[in-house]
């Protein structure tokens, strides 16, 4: 029942017509952004200009309103049982809501008044992703985190969904939620929910400190008709990104990441250490962050890394406790698709096979399941999970796997012989001619694993593998030939140049000997020797692009042949543009000798920036070209323990 308006209000009302407010909130708060123009439900006629000042955020109009009318704070003004605090949090009126929740401070139930869904102010507060009103709202009513909707969904659950873009309210709420009633958001069916939603938003850390909290919901599953189990490790299985073996990192930077210190342990001081040092210590790294943001970044990188992995290393510990009957249920019960194990395997996270092995190596004896592992690492190209099993293959004490059976070993061949566009983005290696390299060396590397290189289906093996690499092998092919024919017209302008200045000697010739002028002389020396290397370099050059184009391009040319004469030739093409730079600085020092002595140093200087240019361009193409083909080889095992 409303109260009575005033006169004057009444006066107000009939002098404006009141308007048709409307208000909707949806029940998916993935849908909900925001504030009043999504208004649709009808409002009480007295309480208009009490909306219309939270809209606005107008806490002087709400409060003249207050006074004429002291139960408007607390009533509900809207057909969706919605109070004013709803509304100014669905507003998001940040200074507005907390003028209202200080002035209902000395009532705390009145904050947890819910609307016709059940939910209170502080769920459409997250819903908004306003993390001033939730602060203002927890630290008023702490009882409110605890409160669920009729759906079941506690501030935490909803906050989950939306973690992606509002971390700073998970984590608040995370730290401020607790396990008790009447909701018990940490021991209901629905803690999995928000887990799974924390962790695959990547915030490895909240899941961390939850997990530290209550230790029981590491092992919970998520179960959907239809659709299997769900847990947390499954969801780490998926994000190879986030550990260190699916991140690519430079030289500086993995140099820069083996350095910086991390700390999981979030405590703040260390009571054996000196607080002050401690204090300086952390000033001067905070500092170094702001001041490099490389440094910053890649720290922030290495926290995500060893989050993932202690998250991983604390579920497989908590499993270790289970009952052993359960454990290969854990793994095995749901196929291939809901299994951790085989999901880490294709998506190359070596940490979580690791750690699996080392905590449950019994789970893998004589299993059948390790060897569809196996086949899986050759079949999606994870050359690091296919070096943890060669490990254990190759260490007889250990007897984790035995030799491959005849269906092992068709499944192997048949893995390698296959392939995936999606393998390109695997392969650390430039060019379709050497991803084409790489195919055949674990072709090869299988082979010669399983002893099929001399059976009687190794040819129709290696034809399976042609096809199935037929449109790779045609890229290669083009690739490698528009690098031939580009890089022979450059040796080609190199080698004309030099032959035309063996012929043009600086300084002249006798005209009765035909003798140079500046025969004996250092420079002349110089120059005569750095021409005709260069000549030869560039003739060498080449011949070896030349040796390319007129190639068979056989599969099995790519693996050797090919290689080997590219790199040679963008070797010997290198040598002789710097040759070429040599031979001509020595010439501007010979007819400048004397003149313009101040010149020689410029000039140096100008003729080391092709080489220099050349190096920084090419250098790393060619160093990947070097190290696939001459390099160690990838199949070598790994160290489990």
């Amino acid at each position: 029942m409303s109260p009575e308006p005033s006169e004057k209000q009444r006066k107000s009302d009939h002098a404006e017509p009141s308007a048709d407010v409307r208000l909707s909130v949806p029940s998916d708060p993935s849908q909900s952004r925001g504030p009043s123009e999504n208004f649709e439900e009808e409002v009480d006629e007295p309480y208009y200009r009490l909306l219309q000042a939270a809209f606005k955020g107008d806490w002087e109009s709400a409060t003249g309103f207050f006074q004429q009318d002291a139960a408007s704070k607390t009533a509900k003004i809207t057909s969706r049982s919605e109070t004013l605090l709803h509304i100014a949090a669905l507003s998001a009126r940040d200074q507005f809501l907390e003028n209202l929740v200080e002035l209902l401070y000395p009532n705390p139930e009145a904050l947890e008044m819910v609307d016709c869904d059940g939910r209170t102010a502080l769920h459409n507060a997250v819903l908004c992703g306003r993390i001033r009103m939730v602060k203002t709202l927890v630290r008023s009513n702490p009882k409110l985190t605890q409160l669920a909707d009729k759906e079941g969904r506690v501030p935490l659950r909803i906050s989950s969904l939306e973690a992606s873009m509002h971390k700073d309210i998970t984590w608040f709420l995370a730290k401020n939620t607790t396990d008790d009633g009447p909701s018990h958001p940490f021991s209901s069916p629905d803690t999995i929910e928000i887990l799974i939603e924390i962790t695959n938003a990547g915030h490895h850390d909240i899941t961390l400190y939850l997990a530290r909290q209550y230790p029981s919901i590491l092992t919970m599953k998520r179960t959907k008709r239809g659709q299997g189990s769900f847990n947390i490790l499954f969801a780490l299985a998926m994000m190879e990104s986030y550990f260190r073996s699916g991140t690519r990192l430079s030289v500086v930077e993995a140099l820069i990441y083996r350095c910086i210190p991390v700390d999981l342990s979030y405590n703040p001081t260390d009571k054996n250490s000196d607080p002050g040092l401690q204090c300086l210590t952390r000033s001067l790294w905070n500092t170094v962050k702001i001041v490099v943001p490389m440094i910053k970044r890649i720290y922030e990188v290495k926290m995500r890394h060893k989050t993932s992995v202690e998250l991983a290393e604390r579920i497989l510990k908590a499993m270790s406790q289970m009952k052993t009957t359960e454990i290969p249920d854990f793994f095995l019960e749901e196929g291939p698709q809901r299994n951790p194990l085989v999901q880490a395997t294709a998506k190359g996270n070596s940490e979580i096979v690791k750690l699996c092995i080392q905590y449950f190596p019994k789970l893998f004896v004589n299993s059948p399941s390790w060897k569809s592992l196996i086949t899986c690492a050759i079949e999606y190209r994870q050359e690091r999970i296919l070096n943890l099993f060669l490990k254990l293959s190759s260490t007889a004490e250990l007897s984790l796997v035995l030799g491959p059976t005849w269906n092992d070993s068709e499944n192997m061949i048949k893995a390698a012989a296959s392939y995936y566009p999606s393998f390109d983005a695997r392969t650390k290696v430039a060019g379709a001619a050497f991803r084409m390299q790489r195919e055949i060396q674990w072709y090869d590397h299988k082979t010669a694993y399983i002893g099929r290189s001399t059976d009687d289906r190794a040819e129709s093996y290696w034809t399976e593998f042609v096809k199935n690499h037929q449109n790779l092998l045609e890229n290669g092919e083009k690739w490698i030939k528009d690098t031939a024919n580009s890089c022979m017209l450059v040796s080609t302008l190199i080698a004309t140049v030099l032959f035309a200045a063996a012929f043009t000697i600086p300084g002249g010739n006798d005209n009765n000997t035909g003798v140079p002028l500046l025969l004996g002389q250092d420079s002349l020396l110089v120059f005569a020797i750095s021409d005709s290397l260069g000549l030869f370099s560039s003739m060498t050059a080449i011949l070896l692009f030349l040796a390319i184009l007129t190639s068979w391009y056989e599969a099995q040319d790519f693996l050797y042949s090919l290689p080997n004469r590219i790199i040679m030739g963008l070797v010997f093409l290198f040598l002789s543009l710097a040759f070429m730079l040599v031979a001509f600085a020595t010439t501007l020092t010979i007819l400048l000798d004397k003149r313009l002595e101040w010149v020689l140093i410029p000039i140096i200087l100008l003729t080391s920036i092709p080489v220099a240019l050349f190096l920084v361009l090419q250098l790393p193409l060619l160093y990947q070209m070097i190290k696939s083909t001459y390099g160690r080889s990838i199949f070598r095992p790994e160290s489990i323990w």
